[in-house]
């Protein structure tokens, strides 16, 4: 319900908005919060809400031709909540740009500060409920593998982005630092579960009576 609210809202903005906005609509800005982009009314208006039908049909599709889906289904509420999310997230992003070019200058970067820790979270709570499957995850080769390497790197992954979340946030209070305090703990939560989904791999290997792939469950 969330999903469809979201996006009847995005098309219903661009429609108001479109015979109101500028012939050039700001929509991309750099790490210090300053417009560096421009586009036309048509895609200032559209763009967005055109983009994130598409990334719905992408993301509610998914599932269904996962040869995992059964998985997916243990944990299919979760991942429609983390739609949900991500559906606000873009919408908030459309209805900073349409104001900006309207005339109200909100911050971009406490904007995408916001919109992100809350993704964060949302990343955090569902992957820590995730099984495993091809598509929604943390799909590096090992746990990929393995039921065990899967679960015992989402439940670090879990914690990680909770606290890349808690620091996307602080990004509110101080926008300067905001692309800093999100893309580090992004990076370091993406590089140290790739790592530790390897090191733990290679624990269970042996466990397993072999030095190649553990056999696949589930």
């Amino acid at each position: 319900m969330v999903i469809v609210v979201a996006l009847v809202a995005a098309f219903a903005i661009a429609f108001w908005a479109y015979p109101q906005l500028p012939a050039r609509v700001p929509t991309h800005w750099n790490a210090a919060g300053e417009v560096d982009g421009y586009s036309g009314r048509a895609f200032g208006a559209f763009g967005l809400p055109v983009i994130m039908l598409g990334l719905t049909v992408l993301l509610l599709g998914l599932p269904l031709i996962d040869p995992l889906r059964k998985n997916i289904e243990s944990f299919i509420a979760e991942y429609y909540v983390f739609v949900a999310v991500f559906e606000l997230f873009f919408l908030m992003l459309y209805v900073q740009t349409i104001l900006w070019a309207l005339g109200t200058e909100i911050s971009m970067n406490a904007v995408i500060s916001a919109g992100c820790g809350i993704l964060f979270l949302a990343v955090g709570w569902m992957i820590g409920r995730a099984k495993r499957n091809f598509f929604i995850g943390i799909r590096t080769p090992w746990t990929l593998m393995s039921d065990e390497v899967w679960d015992r790197t989402h439940k670090l992954g879990s914690k990680l982005f909770y606290a890349a979340g808690v620091c996307a946030l602080l990004g509110v209070f101080a926008p300067e630092y905001a692309m800093w305090l999100i893309m580090v703990p992004t990076i370091a939560a993406a590089l140290i579960t790739y790592a530790y989904s390897y090191f733990i791999y290679q624990q269970i290997a042996p466990k397993n009576g072999t030095s190649g792939p553990p056999p696949a469950q589930g």
